[in-house]
């Protein structure tokens, strides 16, 4: 007894070491499997699961003679995964929530069918199984095959259930490495989202706005100015073209190289709307802190994207641009004097959506006002509580 309780104790440890240091948690369901045949002298452990969304079992990973083996397409269970259904064996661990014995798999009524004659072909004598629970559920089990052995002891089926229970850990660490991965797969998705809409949708209004305005200029005979408007265009063709490389790599803004976001802002604001009959103003007041460069790129895109609406929608003959620093708060608003629309009867964009899930991350809040024929105001307000710099 002493002997078996210390080859648990070892058996454990061995297997928290593994847990520790695999550096896939995949690698260690397929060692723990090992770990358990070497202690019970089995011929195969195989790993079960059940899939609810076809009521399926799968078999997950198996370990032939003490090695990761392939898994077995003859296997009944491989053949149909339904095939389960009509299994006494699992309709008891399923019911009990506990281990099943069977010492001999001749004589056993419960073993029969397809399955009886898979373990006759393969030698089997003796087969345990042995739940893998989540949450009190049974997910699965872990079935244990001998060619020939004593019967088994209690110990021996207590240290297979302790040691199931690490494989169940194994699996779910394996789960939340998933869904953390679709988590920042979806997040990088979304950011690519808004940084492409953001370089190209705005870029693209300012080409449009000035080709408009060259247009106009043709018109009324003034080739220079075409000219002039054309060249922009051409400038805001090329400065959009290269943002839009930045942000699939996830680098900062071409315009935040070197300078802040606020002049940045400016920069872009009069270059997308110089020679059109939009008026624009600044204003800035306080002394700002220093803010992170992720605010920056963000505030950056939402004046973007609140100029490239009030051009493409509002028919505005002013566009005012206001950034304050005052009480450790961050304010920007921006605003113009078009159409306006009803903001609770209006769905947001990819533009809207975008500006949201910006403000979101920098924890702050956006407030958009706006009715018809009265313009439309955004306004970021942001925590903030930095020395200034500027």
């Amino acid at each position: 007894s002493e002997q078996v309780a210390r080859g648990q104790v070892e058996a454990l440890a061995q297997s928290l070491d593994v847990l520790a240091t695999a550096p896939e948690p995949e690698k260690f369901i397929g060692q723990m499997l090992s770990t358990i045949g070497r202690l019970l002298n089995a011929r195969s452990v195989s790993l079960w699961l059940f899939n609810d969304a076809d009521d399926s079992l799968v078999l997950r990973s198996m370990s032939d003679g003490g090695k990761l083996g392939a898994l077995d397409p003859d296997h009944p269970f491989m053949k149909n995964p339904s095939l389960w259904k009509q299994n006494a064996i699992i309709e008891e661990l399923l019911f009990t929530a506990g281990p099943v014995v069977c010492d001999d798999v001749a004589t056993d009524p419960r073993i029969n069918g397809e399955w009886g004659e898979y373990f006759k072909r393969k030698g089997t004598k003796r087969f345990l199984a042995v739940p893998i629970l989540v949450g009190g559920q049974v997910r699965g089990f872990v079935g244990i095959r001998h060619l020939d052995r004593g019967f088994y002891r209690p110990e021996e089926i207590e240290l297979t259930q302790a040691l199931a229970h690490q494989v169940m850990l194994a699996l779910q660490l394996n789960e939340f490495a998933e869904q953390g991965r679709r988590a920042a797969v979806f997040e990088e998705r979304n950011r690519m989202a808004r940084d492409i809409h953001d370089t190209l949708a705005q870029g693209f209004t300012g080409v449009i706005v000035q080709l408009e305005a060259a247009e106009d200029a043709v018109s009324c005979g003034a080739r220079k100015d075409a000219d002039k408007h054309l060249h922009r265009a051409g400038e805001l063709a090329r400065q959009s073209l290269s943002e839009a490389r930045r942000s699939v790599h996830a680098l900062r803004p071409r315009a935040l190289q070197d300078q802040n976001f606020w002049d940045a802002l400016k920069g872009t604001i009069k270059n997308t709307t110089a020679g059109t009959s939009l008026h624009t103003t600044f204003q800035a007041q306080g002394k700002m802190p220093e803010l992170p460069q992720p605010w920056q790129e963000n505030l950056l895109h939402i004046g973007q994207e609140a100029l490239t609406n009030t051009l493409k929608y509002a028919h505005a003959a002013n566009f005012q641009t206001r950034l304050s620093y005052k009480a450790k708060e961050v304010r920007l608003e921006l605003r113009d004097d078009g159409d306006g629309f009803k903001v609770h009867d209006r769905h947001d964009g990819v533009g809207l959506a975008g500006m949201r899930e910006r403000v979101e991350q920098m924890g702050g809040e956006l407030k958009i006002n706006s009715s018809r024929g009265k313009g439309t105001k955004i306004t970021v307000l942001l925590p903030c509580n930095g020395e200034s710099t500027l």
